[in-house]
């Protein structure tokens, strides 16, 4: 059986029971967090809800969500505004299209020194197990620690690009409007220190993997994980379920984006063990396997940018073109014909996460051939982590049980998670400029 059918079913049933029928884009993530972060003070954000919030999704059809320690929204909003003039003079104009290159070199080196960190992490995390993954859960804490010269490299790049762009602002200053003037000057990082003061309009602070505080632009969580947790004692979300049949040959995404080849990195069946998961293909030959997920409560957690986010002008410059506003795209970027040059799947600034997709006590009920289950048998006994699709059951994040019964030829194996933290499922993923790709 090609898990990529069954990969289809649980994106369709995640979108049509948990996110309903809105224009909900949705990218699960290859290993689901808890979503446990830790209570921080009055104008910060922990550092694992930042790295989510203010990731880049990967533009790519559903699958792992592939954002965190990519890009971020706000860079490549802020790279937008380097490729945009202001109805200048020609001399001024060439001075912004010389220095909109330069954003342009200086951004694609952050994103090369992220992208470079990320896989030197994942590599040594591979080869270090369980020990390296306890010293160092995310990439930001390797980054603090033994990958900091990837840090050093980001940030060396990031505040040349800062530097620009600030050039850029001024020269465009004298022909922008008053109000957008205003929403591009909080692009502008604080100057004072993080530990001192209330963050300025835009901005927060996030402890680095050190547990120094930096400046970060802001971002809006509509709960918290412990709000959240409280509304479920009150039973008001309800249970959703998703049912998966391996006999399906249907594999047809109905809210897929941004084309129609279908991707999911993860194996789709695996069990966890020795520190990493291992893939346990149970449909491969038999596709009688059918199973079902339940969840005591499950939604869509709403995120929004800060202030510093102009998504009506974002909207204009996507859809009005240029005729008659005021403003241009600069070379080497065109506003006519083919993909936008600073939107969709070809942008600059192509997505933003919208929502995490959150579970609360995830049940599992998978039934199968005997023959088969006989099969993977020791595998699934000695594991400390089941997974279905986007769905984990203990593993690195916690703990799971299971239970198994046998009816004639057919056998069922049953669990669930034993964690009381809910779990983020992926996220949703939005357009800038425009509302679909």
């Amino acid at each position: 059986m090609d898990n990529q059918n069954l990969f289809s079913q649980s994106y369709d049933q995640i979108t049509k029971q948990i996110l309903g029928s809105g224009n909900n884009y949705f990218q699960m993530l290859g290993n689901p967090q808890s979503f446990n972060w830790p209570v921080v003070a009055s104008g910060q954000l922990a550092p694992q809800a930042y790295q989510l919030m203010s990731a880049a999704p990967v533009y790519s059809p559903v699958g792992t969500f592939g954002g965190v320690g990519t890009s971020t929204l706000f860079d490549n909003y802020r790279q937008v505004f380097g490729h945009v003039g202001f109805n200048n003079s020609p001399e001024i104009e060439q001075q912004i299209n010389d220095l909109s290159d330069n954003v342009t070199t200086a951004q694609n080196e952050i994103t090369k020194t992220w992208t470079n960190a990320n896989t030197a992490y994942l590599t040594a995390k591979q080869n270090g197990g369980v020990i390296f993954e306890a010293q160092y859960p995310s990439l930001a804490d390797w980054m603090a620690g033994p990958g900091s010269s990837y840090a050093t490299e980001a940030e060396t790049w990031t505040k040349k690009a800062d530097a620009i762009l600030k050039q850029i602002q001024s020269l465009n200053a004298a022909n922008q409007p008053t109000e957008l003037s205003d929403a591009l000057a909080l692009m502008a990082r604080p100057t004072t220190s993080p530990s001192s003061g209330d963050a300025p309009r835009g901005w927060t602070k996030v402890a680095n993997g050190a547990g120094v505080l930096e400046w970060q632009p802001s971002f809006t969580i509509s709960t918290s994980s412990q709000s959240w947790r409280q509304e479920l004692t009150k039973g008001t979300i309800g249970e959703k379920s998703v049912t998966l049949d391996a006999s399906k040959s249907d594999s047809s995404i109905t809210k897929s984006w941004a084309g129609a080849n279908v991707s999911y990195g993860t194996p789709f069946w695996g069990v966890y063990a020795s520190g990493k998961w291992s893939e346990t293909n149970i449909t491969k030959s038999d596709n009688s396997v059918t199973a079902t997920v339940k969840m005591q409560s499950a939604t869509n957690v709403l995120i929004t940018p800060g202030a510093w986010y102009i998504g009506g002008f974002l909207k204009q410059m996507a859809n009005a073109g240029t005729q008659g506003t005021g403003y241009s795209i600069l070379q080497p970027y065109s506003s006519t014909g083919g993909d936008h040059p600073l939107f969709g799947a070809n942008g600059i600034c192509s997505t933003m996460v919208t929502g995490l997709v959150v579970a609360y006590k995830p049940s599992f009920s998978i039934t199968m051939k005997s023959s088969t289950y006989k099969s993977f048998e020791q595998s699934i006994s000695a594991s400390a982590g089941l997974r279905i699709g986007p769905f984990s059951f203990g593993g690195s994040g916690g703990h799971y049980q299971h239970d198994v019964s046998t009816t004639g030829n057919s056998t069922t194996v049953t669990g669930g998670s034993t964690s009381d933290d809910p779990v983020i499922l992926g996220v949703t993923v939005g357009f800038p400029g425009t509302e679909k790709p």
